[in-house]
C-alpha cells in the first residue's frame, strides 16, 4: 500500500486542483478530547465529592444516559442519573449539583481554542474561492456553539450534523435559553442536518453531501483525524483522504475516560484502538497543522455543478446587485439633499446679511446670518455623517460581496463581472480627473 505522502515530500511537484474542502470538526480544528475531558473530569470530580457516589458507578450511569441520547455531550445527563435520582428524590438535580454544572462550563471555555494555523489556513483557502463544508457527528446545538465561539461562523459555508437529541419532558428551548433566539443560530455558514441515527463511516452521507453542495468528487478533498470514520469513509467514497495525524487523541490518556462513558458501540471502540494508517491508506498526511494542506493541493475557486446550485447562486448575486443599486440610490438621495439644504442656507444667509436682519437671545442680539448658517452646517454635516459612516459602508459590504461571488464564477461564467467593471471604471473616472 502507498505511504501518505506530506507537504514537504510533494515539494514543487504538480498539486492536485481542489475547489472543495469539507473537513471534520472535532479533533481536526480544535483539540475536542481535550475540551471534553477537561469539562467532564471536572464535573465528574465535584458530583463524586458533594454525592458521595464512587466514580466507576457514575461513570456506567452516564454511559447508559449518552447511549440512551446518541451523544456524549448529553447537557441533561446528571438529572438522569439513578444514583443522584435516588439520593435526593424529587429534587432538582440541576440546581442541587449546579455548582458541577458551573465546573464543567468554565473548563469548557477555559479549552475552547482552535488549533495553530487553523484561523489562517481556512482565511488562505477563502480568499482562493474554495467551497469549505464541515462535517460532524456532534449534534447540531454543540457543533454550533463552538463554531460561534471559535470564530467559524464566517469561515464554513456548509455545516452538516445530526439533527439535536430531544429536550427532557416538559422544557422548552425558551425556559432553557438565557439570550434571545438569534443568538443560538448561526449568521453566515448554512446548517443542514445528516440523517438522524446515521453515523460516521457513511460514505453515502459523504456523497450526498458532495452532490448538495454542487461539488464533484474529483476536485474535493475530506480532512479528518479519525482512520475508520474519517479516512476509510472518504476512500469508500472516492474522494481524496487527508489525515490530520497532529490531532490523533485515541493514545492519550485521556481518551480512555471518553472510551468508559461514550455512547459508540464497543465494537467500534474496539476496532477504532486496533486500526493503524497501513490498514486505511489515507492519500495525504498533516504531522503537524492544518496549513500543510496549503502546500499539498492548488486550491482554486468552486464552481457549482449542478443546476440546482448555479440557480440559487445566480440568485445570491442578483439579489447582491440590487442591494447594491438600493444603497446607492439612498446615497445619491442624502447627497440631493444635502446640496438642496446647502444652497438654502447658503441663499438664506445672504438674505440675512444684505437686509442685516437679526434677533435678541438671553439680551444679545445675535445676527440671523449666523443663526441661519449655524443651523445649515449642523444639518449638513448629519447627512455627511450619514451618507459615509452608515450607507457608504453598506454599500461598500454589498459591492466586496458581488466580486467575492464573481470571482467564483469567473471561470464558467466570465459574463458575471458587473461589480468588477464598475469598480474599474470608477477607479478610472478617478484617476483621469
Amino acid at each position: 500500500m502507498a505511504e501518505p505522502r506530506s507537504g514537504r515530500e510533494l515539494g514543487a511537484s504538480v498539486r492536485p486542483r481542489i475547489s472543495t474542502v469539507i473537513t471534520d470538526l472535532d479533533n481536526t480544528l480544535f483539540d475536542w478530547v481535550a475540551v471534553w475531558h477537561q469539562s467532564f473530569k471536572a464535573m465528574l470530580d465535584r458530583l463524586v465529592e458533594e454525592s458521595g457516589t464512587p466514580q466507576e458507578v457514575l461513570e456506567a450511569e452516564f454511559k447508559t444516559v449518552f447511549r440512551r441520547h446518541g451523544t456524549s455531550e448529553y447537557a441533561f445527563a446528571i438529572e438522569e442519573l439513578p444514583s443522584l435520582q435516588g439520593k435526593h428524590p424529587g429534587e432538582n438535580l440541576a440546581e442541587r449539583y449546579e455548582s458541577a454544572i458551573h465546573s464543567y462550563n468554565s473548563a469548557r471555555r477555559a479549552t475552547l481554542c482552535l488549533y495553530p494555523t487553523v484561523l489562517d489556513t481556512l482565511e488562505a483557502l477563502k480568499d482562493k474561492g474554495c467551497l469549505i463544508v464541515g462535517y460532524t457527528e456532534s449534534m447540531a446545538y454543540y457543533s454550533g456553539y463552538r463554531l460561534r465561539k471559535l470564530g467559524l461562523d464566517r469561515m464554513l459555508d456548509f455545516l452538516y450534523s445530526p439533527p439535536d437529541h430531544d429536550l427532557p419532558r416538559g422544557l422548552t428551548p425558551t425556559e432553557i435559553r438565557r439570550y434571545p433566539p438569534e443568538a443560538y443560530e448561526l449568521r453566515r455558514t448554512v446548517s443542514r442536518h445528516t440523517p438522524k441515527g446515521e453515523l460516521k463511516p457513511s460514505p453515502r452521507v459523504l456523497s450526498e453531501i458532495i452532490a448538495g453542495v454542487g461539488a464533484v468528487p474529483e476536485e474535493t478533498i475530506y480532512i479528518g483525524d479519525n482512520l475508520m470514520k474519517d479516512i476509510a469513509m472518504a476512500k469508500a467514497a472516492r474522494v481524496t483522504a487527508v489525515w490530520s495525524k497532529y490531532g490523533v487523541a485515541q493514545n492519550r490518556p485521556e481518551y480512555e475516560l471518553l472510551r468508559r462513558v461514550t455512547h459508540w458501540a464497543e465494537k467500534d471502540v474496539a476496532r477504532e484502538k486496533k486500526l493503524t494508517p497501513s490498514d486505511i491508506g489515507p492519500d495525504f498526511e498533516l504531522g503537524e497543522s492544518l496549513s500543510e494542506i496549503l502546500q499539498l493541493f492548488e486550491f482554486v475557486s468552486f464552481i457549482p455543478r449542478s443546476d440546482e446550485r448555479m440557480k440559487s447562486v445566480l440568485g445570491i448575486w442578483n439579489k447582491t446587485i440590487d442591494v447594491q443599486q438600493h444603497f446607492n440610490d439612498l446615497e445619491m438621495r442624502i447627497r440631493n439633499y444635502a446640496v438642496t439644504l446647502l444652497v438654502a442656507v447658503l441663499g438664506a444667509t445672504a438674505f440675512a446679511i444684505k437686509e442685516s436682519l437679526a434677533f435678541s437671545m438671553f439680551g444679545v442680539n445675535v445676527p440671523l446670518a449666523t443663526a441661519v448658517l449655524g443651523a445649515g452646517l449642523i444639518g449638513w454635516f448629519s447627512f455627511y455623517c450619514m451618507d459615509r459612516l452608515w450607507y457608504h459602508r453598506l454599500l461598500y459590504g454589498a459591492v466586496k460581496h458581488g466580486t467575492f461571488i464573481e470571482n467564483r464564477l469567473r471561470r464558467v461564467l466570465p459574463e458575471i463581472c458587473l461589480t468588477e467593471a464598475i469598480g474599474a471604471n470608477a477607479s478610472l473616472t478617478c484617476s483621469t480627473h
